[in-house]
C-alpha cells in the first residue's frame, strides 16, 4: 500500500511539472513570437506575422488572449492587444463562424484582461479591440412590422461597462467610455431602456474630478449623439450639453490634448443643430480661442474651424447670430496677413507648396468656405468693409491679404459681385504694377480666379482692363513666380473667353509667348529654370484651343521650339516640363486640323513613341509625364482618326497600366506614424481611434486613363474591338470605384461603346458582353451616391438599352431595374418632404431656400433621368414593355397630383408621353390615370409642365386620333388660349412650350382635319408662325406648311396670294435659323417654295423690300 500510494504521488508530481513545462514551452513560443512581430529586422518581422496570418482563427484568438496571463511585459500586452484588434477587422463576420466556446473564453478573458490591466494605453488598446469584437456581436434584425432593431449577443459587456460606471474607479470608468466612443451603437435595441443610465452615465463622467474620466466622457457623449438618429432622443442629451463644452474648455486650458476639442468638430459637422441651445457660447469661445495669439496656432485653427463647421452645416441658424459674422471675416483676414517677409520667394524656380497648417492658408480656405457656406448676402459686406483700408495699408502684407480675399470670395459671393464686378476689377488691376512682388503675385491669382468665377462676363466686359495688366505682369523677368502666376492668370482669362474678344490681343500676346519661351529656353539649358518656361507652355496651349483655326497663322513660330524641347527634355527633372509640351503640341494639332499638322504628325508621333520606350514596362506611378502622354495620344486619335489605329498596341499599355492602378488602402490606428500625408496619404476618420487610409499616388492619372479609354472606344469603333473586352474586364468592376467618382464616370460612359465596338463580330459577342456588364451595372446605379455619377450611370443605360433593344434584361433584371427605380424615387419624395419641413424651420431664410431650391434642382436632375430610362424602353420595347410600367404605373400617376412640384408634373407627363407615342394601341387603357392632368397641365403656370402637356395633345392626334380625337379637339382652344398669351415667348422656356403648342395645333389640324374647323383654324395658326427654336417641332409645322401652298390653299395663301410676302418673311427667318436642320427633305421643300416665288419676277421684288438686307443675303445664298 505504502508502495502504492509514493507511485501515485509520484506521477501526480510528474503530472504537474509536464503541465508546468507545457505553460512555459507555450508561454516562451508566445514571447518569441511577439518578439519577432516587433523585431527591426523586416525578414524576422514579416516571417512571425505570416506564421501567425496562417493559424486558425481559434487558435490565434486564444494564443493573443493567452499573452495577457502567461506574459508580464507590457510591451507585449500591447502587441497582442494591437494583433486582436486586427484579427477582429480582418475576420470581421466570419468571427461568429468561431467555435463558440473559445468566442466565450476569449470574450471573459478579454474583460478581465481590461479589469486587471495597469498601463493607461494597454487600457486604451484593449478598449479598441474589445469595441470592435463588440461590433460583429451586435445583429440587425428585422420585426414583423418591418422595423429595424439591433441585438447585442454580448449582455455580459453590457453588465461591465455600467459596472465599471464607479466614480471610485476611475481607470475602469475611462475604460467604459472609450468602448462606447468607439462603437457607441453598443447597447442595442435596449438603447431605449437605458437611456436615462446612459445620460446619468455621462453626466458623472463629465463632472469627474479625474481628467482622463472627462476627457474620455467629451468623446463618449459626442460618439453617442452623433449615432442617434431620433431627434427626440437627441433633445433628450441637451442637459449634458454644457458639461460637454465645458470639458472640451477644460482641454483647451490644459494644452495637452486636443482629441475632446476635435470629437466637438465632429460633432459640429454632423449635429450642428444640436449646439442651438448654447449657440452663442459656442461662437463666443471658439472665436476668442481663434483669437488668442498666445495659443498654440494649432488649438487657435481648431476654434476657428469649429466655427467654420457651424456656418457650413447649419448656415441659416449662423446667420440668425449675424453678431457675429463680423468677428469671423476679421479673423480670417488677420490670419492671412501672417506672412514671412522672404526675399528670395520670387525666385524661387519651384511652384509654391501651400502649408495647409500656416495661419495664412487657413484664413485663406476659411473664408472661401464661409461665403460658399453662408452665401454672398451675409459675407460680402464685412468683407467689402475691410478691403479698401487693407488695400491702402502701408504693410504688403495687408495689401496681399486684400487681394486674396478676393479670389477667396468669389464662388461664394458670385451673385452679389456680378453687379459690382466692374469696382473689383478697377479696384484689382493697379496692383498688378505693385512695388512688392507677392502683392503682385496676389494681385494676378485675383484676376485669374475673378476670370474662371465669373466668365465670359468679365472676359466680355473687361477685357481691356485686365489683358494688358498682365500682359505686363508676364514681363516681370527679375520675378519668375510672379511671371509664371500671370501666364497662369492669362490661361484662366482665355479658358472661357469668347474667340472674337481673344483675337484682338493675338498678335500682342502670340509675340509675348514667342519672346518668353526664347530667353526661358535658353535659362534651362544655361541654368537649369523651367518654372516659367512650365507654364508659358501651358499657356500657349491654351491660346491654341481658345482660338482653333486661328492659330494657324502662328503655327510655324512655335512648334519647331516645342518639338526641340520634347525631344530634349529627357532629364527626371524635366518630365512635368515635356509632359506640358507634349500636351501643347497635341493641342495645337487639334486645333489648326489633320491638313495643317500632318506636316509635323510623324515627327511628333515618333518622339511620341520614343518618350514611350523611355518608360519601359515599368512605369513609375508618379511620372508627371504619364496623364500628359496618356491625353495626347487621345488628342492624336482624334486628328488621325482611323490612322491612329496602327499605333494602339503602343498606346494602350501606359494607358492599360494606369487604368489598372490599384490604390494602397489601410485600416490605421489614429496614433501611428507609419502612413503620412506628406508621403500621399489622405485619411477619413471612422472613429475615435480608427482611420481609413488611401494612398492618391497615380489616382489622377488612373481617372485620365479611363476618361481617355472611352474616347478611344468611342471614337475608333471596330477599330478599338481587339481592346474591348479586356477594357471591359478593367471598367466594368470600376463601376463600383470608391475612391473617385470620375473612375466610376467613365467606366459607366464607356460600356455602350465598348458594346458597339463588338458589334462587328457579331450579335453573340455583343450579347456576351453585355452579360458580363449587366448586373453590375444595375448594380452600380442602385447604390452610387453622387447625383452627377448617378445621371452618367443611367444615361449609360439607356444607350446600352437602346443599342440591345427588346430583352436586353432577363426577367430578373427588368424586376431589379423595377426596384432600383422605385427606391431612387421614394427616396426623392422623402426628400422633398425633408425640404418642405426645413421651410418651416426657425432657421429658414432666403438663403436656406436657395439652397433646398438646389437640392429641388438635383432631385429633379433624377427624376428626368428615371424619364429617359422609361423613353429608352418604349422606345425600344413598344408595349411589350407594359407589364414593367404597370409596376411603377402608381407612382407615375401620383406625381400628377395638383400639389404635386412641377418638375414631378413635367416628368411624369414626358412619361405618359412615351406611352401615347410607342405603345399607343394600348394607351386608351391608362386615360384614367393621365387624361384629365395633362388637360390640366395644358395651361399650367410652369413652361416645362406646359410643353410636356402640349406634345402630348400633339401625340395624341399623331399616333392615336381614333382613340382620343376629342381630348384633341377639346384642347384646341386651351391650346390657343396659351399661344396667345402676352407672356408665352418671353424666354427660351416658354418660347420651347409655346412651338410646342403651336405644333400641337398642326399636328391636330393635319391628322384630324375632318374634325378640325379650318377655316377659323388655319388664319389663325399661320399668325402665329414661325417657329425656330425647337429644332425637333419646327419639321412637322413647316412640313404642313409647305403640303398647304402646295395645294393652293387660300386659307393659307390669302386671297389673290395677298399672304405671299408674309411667307416668305417666314421662311426667311426659318433659314436665318437653321430651324429645319434636321430635316433636309422639309427644308428642301422650302427652298423649291422660295424659288417658285422668285420665278414671278415682281412678286419676288415686293417681297424683298420686306426683308433687312442681311436676311436678302441669307434667302439668296441659300436658294442659289
Amino acid at each position: 500500500a505504502e508502495i502504492l500510494n509514493h507511485n501515485r504521488n509520484c506521477t501526480r508530481s510528474e503530472d504537474l511539472l509536464a503541465a508546468k513545462s507545457s505553460r512555459c514551452g507555450r508561454m516562451a513560443e508566445i514571447t518569441t513570437l511577439l518578439d519577432s512581430i516587433l523585431s527591426d529586422n523586416n525578414q524576422t518581422r514579416n516571417e512571425a506575422e505570416e506564421r501567425l496570418a496562417s493559424l486558425p482563427l481559434d487558435s490565434k484568438l486564444q494564443l493573443l488572449v493567452s499573452v495577457f496571463t502567461t506574459s508580464s511585459a507590457e510591451q507585449h500586452h500591447l502587441t497582442a492587444a494591437i494583433l486582436l484588434r486586427r484579427v477582429f477587422i480582418q475576420t470581421g463576420e466570419s468571427l461568429l463562424k468561431c467555435p463558440p466556446d473559445v468566442l466565450t473564453s476569449c470574450k471573459a478573458n478579454l474583460l478581465v484582461a481590461l479589469q486587471q490591466q495597469s498601463s493607461p494605453f494597454v487600457r486604451r488598446k484593449l478598449c479598441d479591440a474589445v469595441a470592435e469584437l463588440a461590433r460583429y456581436n451586435i445583429e440587425s434584425t428585422t420585426d414583423e412590422h418591418e422595423v429595424n432593431h439591433e441585438v447585442n449577443h454580448w449582455p455580459e459587456l453590457l453588465k461591465f461597462l455600467f459596472g465599471c460606471c464607479d466614480p471610485n474607479l476611475p481607470h475602469l470608468y475611462e475604460s467604459a467610455l472609450n468602448i462606447i466612443s468607439v462603437i457607441p451603437s453598443i447597447f442595442g435595441s435596449q438603447e431605449m431602456y437605458y437611456l436615462a443610465v446612459i445620460k446619468q452615465m455621462l453626466i458623472q463622467a463629465l463632472g469627474s474630478s479625474s481628467k482622463e474620466v472627462w476627457m474620455a466622457a467629451a468623446k463618449a457623449t459626442v460618439a453617442f449623439v452623433m449615432q442617434v438618429e431620433d431627434n427626440s432622443v437627441k433633445a433628450h442629451f441637451l442637459d449634458v450639453l454644457p458639461l460637454l463644452l465645458q470639458a472640451v474648455e477644460q482641454s483647451v486650458q490644459l494644452q495637452e490634448d486636443d482629441a475632446a476639442l476635435k470629437m466637438l468638430l465632429e460633432l459640429a459637422e454632423n449635429c450642428p443643430r444640436f449646439f442651438r441651445p448654447q449657440i452663442e457660447r459656442v461662437l463666443d469661445y471658439m472665436l476668442k480661442l481663434s483669437g488668442t495669439e498666445t495659443v498654440d496656432d494649432s488649438w487657435r485653427h481648431l476654434g476657428f474651424e469649429m466655427v467654420i463647421l457651424l456656418a457650413e452645416n447649419a448656415p441659416a441658424m449662423i446667420r440668425k447670430h449675424h453678431r457675429f459674422l463680423p468677428i469671423v471675416v476679421t479673423q480670417a483676414l488677420k490670419f492671412m496677413t501672417d506672412l514671412e517677409d522672404d526675399s528670395d520667394w520670387s525666385l524661387s524656380d519651384e511652384p509654391e507648396e501651400e502649408d495647409s497648417n500656416s495661419n495664412a492658408v487657413v484664413g485663406e480656405t476659411s473664408l472661401d468656405r464661409l461665403a460658399i457656406g453662408l452665401g454672398g448676402k451675409a459675407i460680402l459686406p464685412h468683407v467689402i468693409s475691410n478691403i479698401p483700408q487693407m488695400l491702402g495699408a502701408d504693410d504688403w502684407r495687408w495689401r496681399h491679404a486684400a487681394l486674396m480675399a478676393v479670389s477667396a470670395i468669389g464662388e461664394g459671393c458670385s451673385k452679389q459681385m456680378r453687379d459690382m464686378l466692374e469696382g473689383v476689377v478697377d479696384a484689382i488691376v493697379p496692383y498688378c504694377h505693385d512695388q512688392h512682388h507677392r502683392v503682385r503675385f496676389a494681385a494676378c491669382n485675383a484676376i485669374g480666379q475673378l476670370a474662371n468665377d465669373f466668365a465670359p462676363t468679365l472676359q466680355k466686359k473687361f477685357h481691356q482692363k485686365v489683358v494688358p495688366a498682365l500682359l505686363v505682369a508676364m514681363e516681370d523677368f527679375p520675378n519668375p513666380r510672379v511671371q509664371a502666376h500671370a501666364g497662369a492668370a492669362m490661361v484662366n482669362f482665355m479658358e472661357l473667353c469668347p474667340k472674337n474678344i481673344l483675337t484682338q490681343y493675338t498678335d500682342l500676346l502670340v509675340s509675348k509667348l514667342e519672346q518668353i519661351l526664347n530667353v526661358k529656353l535658353k535659362e534651362l539649358l544655361e541654368k537649369g529654370t523651367k518654372l516659367v518656361l512650365e507654364q508659358m507652355v501651358t499657356t500657349v496651349a491654351t491660346v491654341a484651343d481658345t482660338l482653333e483655326e486661328h492659330f494657324l497663322q502662328y503655327y510655324g513660330r512655335f512648334m519647331p521650339l516645342l518639338k526641340y524641347v520634347m525631344a530634349n527634355a529627357v532629364q527626371k527633372e524635366n518630365r512635368l516640363l515635356r509632359g506640358k509640351t507634349i500636351e501643347c503640341i497635341s493641342l495645337i494639332g487639334l486645333a489648326v486640323g489633320k491638313d495643317k499638322f500632318m506636316q509635323d504628325a510623324g515627327d511628333v508621333m515618333q518622339l511620341l513613341l520614343e518618350v514611350q520606350n523611355e518608360q519601359g514596362d515599368e512605369l513609375e506611378d508618379d511620372d508627371p509625364q504619364i496623364s500628359y502622354m496618356i491625353s495626347a495620344w487621345a488628342r492624336m486619335c482624334k486628328i488621325l482618326g482611323d490612322q491612329f489605329v496602327q499605333y494602339l498596341p503602343v498606346v494602350m499599355r501606359p494607358v492599360l497600366h494606369a487604368a489598372k492602378i490599384k490604390p494602397e488602402v489601410a485600416i490605421i490606428d489614429a496614433d501611428e506614424t507609419l502612413y503620412s500625408e506628406d508621403d500621399g496619404w489622405e485619411f477619413i476618420t471612422l472613429a475615435d481611434q480608427q482611420r481609413f487610409g488611401i494612398k492618391t499616388a497615380g489616382l489622377e492619372d488612373k481617372v485620365t486613363a479611363c476618361q481617355m479609354l472611352v474616347i478611344y472606344a468611342r471614337d475608333l469603333k471596330e477599330g478599338f474591338v481587339q481592346y474591348a473586352e479586356p477594357v471591359a474586364e478593367i471598367m466594368v468592376p470600376h463601376l463600383r470605384f470608391v475612391f473617385h467618382e470620375l473612375v466610376r464616370a467613365a467606366a459607366a460612359e464607356s460600356l455602350p461603346y465598348l458594346l458597339d465596338c463588338v458589334k462587328v463580330k457579331g450579335a453573340s459577342s455583343v450579347h456576351a458582353m453585355w452579360d458580363f456588364m449587366a448586373d453590375k451595372l444595375l448594380e452600380a446605379v442602385s447604390v452610387e451616391p453622387d447625383p452627377d455619377i448617378l445621371a452618367v450611370m443611367m444615361d449609360s443605360l439607356c444607350k446600352c438599352i437602346e443599342l440591345l433593344g427588346v430583352n436586353c434584361f432577363s426577367a430578373e433584371q427588368y424586376s431589379q431595374l423595377v426596384g432600383i427605380l422605385k427606391v431612387h424615387m421614394e427616396t426623392r419624395f422623402i426628400n422633398e418632404k425633408e425640404r418642405q419641413e426645413k421651410r418651416k424651420d426657425e432657421d429658414y431664410d432666403e438663403e436656406l431656400e436657395e439652397a433646398l431650391e438646389e437640392e429641388d434642382l438635383t432631385d429633379e436632375q433624377y427624376l428626368s433621368k428615371v424619364a429617359d430610362v422609361m423613353h429608352s424602353l418604349f422606345a425600344t420595347h413598344g408595349s411589350t414593355i407594359l407589364p414593367f410600367f404597370d409596376q411603377l404605373l402608381s407612382m407615375f400617376s401620383s406625381m400628377l397630383g395638383d400639389e404635386q412640384p412641377a418638375c414631378n408634373k413635367q416628368w411624369a407627363l414626358c412619361i405618359f408621353d412615351d406611352l401615347l407615342e410607342y405603345a399607343s394601341e394600348h394607351a386608351i387603357n391608362y386615360q384614367q390615370y393621365f387624361l384629365q392632368p395633362l388637360m390640366k397641365c395644358i395651361c399650367d403656370k410652369s413652361p416645362a409642365v406646359r410643353q410636356a402637356a402640349v406634345y402630348g395633345i400633339g401625340i395624341m392626334a399623331k399616333c392615336c386620333a381614333k382613340d382620343f380625337s376629342q381630348a384633341c379637339i377639346d384642347a384646341l382652344p386651351m391650346l390657343s388660349l396659351v399661344i396667345s398669351d402676352s407672356g408665352s415667348r418671353t424666354d427660351l422656356s416658354s418660347t420651347n412650350a409655346t412651338e410646342n403648342a403651336i405644333s400641337a395645333v398642326t399636328k391636330v389640324c393635319n391628322y384630324l382635319e375632318n374634325q378640325v374647323p379650318l377655316d377659323s383654324v388655319l388664319p389663325v395658326w399661320l399668325s402665329w408662325l414661325p417657329v425656330y427654336e425647337d429644332k425637333e417641332e419646327a419639321p412637322h409645322v413647316y412640313s404642313y406648311l409647305c403640303k398647304q401652298i402646295e395645294n393652293n390653299n387660300p386659307l393659307i395663301l390669302g386671297q389673290d396670294n395677298r399672304n405671299v410676302p408674309r411667307l416668305l418673311q417666314i421662311f426667311t427667318k426659318v433659314i436665318e435659323e437653321d430651324a429645319l436642320v434636321d430635316s433636309p427633305e422639309t427644308y428642301d421643300r422650302v427652298l423649291s417654295l422660295c424659288r417658285h416665288i422668285q420665278s414671278s419676277g415682281s412678286v419676288w421684288t415686293a417681297c424683298m423690300k420686306l426683308l433687312s438686307t442681311e436676311q436678302q443675303k441669307t434667302l439668296t445664298s441659300a436658294i442659289a
